[in-house]
């Protein structure tokens, strides 16, 4: 992938920022299984299941636990709230 495929993503829970940066790609399941959010992604909100959240950059690999959590893309932007 090319570089201006990356898009920005913010891991947070209600004290802590986890993860901000740019991403290729973020991995994790809802209700309706897994799915992968990509640059250029429709606005998107979703409750998260149980999973593995992953977040691929193009040097590595960032991996989070979820036990619960909501995804929201907006304009471009992803947003991942944890442990709410």
């Amino acid at each position: 992938m090319k570089l201006k495929d990356t898009f920005q993503v913010t891991v947070f829970s209600p004290f802590q920022t986890f993860y901000e940066g740019p991403a290729l790609m973020v991995q994790a399941v809802n209700k309706s299984g897994p799915f992968d959010v990509l640059a250029g992604h429709a606005n998107f909100l979703c409750l998260l299941t149980p999973c593995t959240l992953r977040i691929h950059g193009h040097e590595k690999v960032s991996e989070f636990e979820v036990k619960k959590g909501i995804l929201q893309v907006v304009d471009g932007v992803a947003y991942v709230f944890l442990n709410i």
